[in-house]
């Protein structure tokens, strides 16, 4: 009786043993190391920018009206807003000038108005343009990013 008490304790110790490196191991997961940094939060911010001018570069001017198109740029001026607060003083030179094709292409809407003319297309194509060179030129810049 004392063999299958002895393996009892045997088994019992590797029970515990087997536990007790699962909740390490459990808790390891849990580390500081999984919490984002400045730099994720401004790689994520320039990866959804980055998504915003795709889709305003991309938009069906025809099929979305001026509406989707001030939908797109509203979109795109919002991450701008939020990659200057992670940012810092990354790309502020770039971003500064980002905002500003911004502002052109908001004006170039706003001179279309609601009658899209070739020329007021071709204004706000244009602008649109400029706005995809700026962000390109951020992007370039955020060298650290992935």
């Amino acid at each position: 009786m004392t063999r299958s008490r002895d393996q009892r304790r045997r088994r019992t110790t590797v029970l515990a043993g087997l536990v007790l490196l699962a909740a390490v191991s459990l808790g390891a997961c849990g580390s500081e190391d999984d919490e984002p940094t400045s730099q994720d939060a401004y790689c994520d911010a320039a990866a959804d920018l980055r998504s915003s001018v795709d889709a305003l570069t991309n938009l069906d001017l025809v099929g979305e009206g001026t509406n989707g198109l001030e939908s797109a740029v509203d979109a795109v001026g919002e991450d701008v807003s939020t990659l200057k607060d992670t940012a810092g003083d990354a790309a502020s030179d770039e971003v500064d000038a980002l905002s500003d094709s911004i502002d052109d292409l908001k004006s170039a809407i706003g001179d279309a108005g609601d009658q899209l003319s070739s020329e007021s297309v071709s204004a706000v194509s244009d602008a649109v343009s400029s706005v995809a060179t700026s962000a390109q030129a951020v992007e370039d810049t955020l060298t650290d990013c992935p």
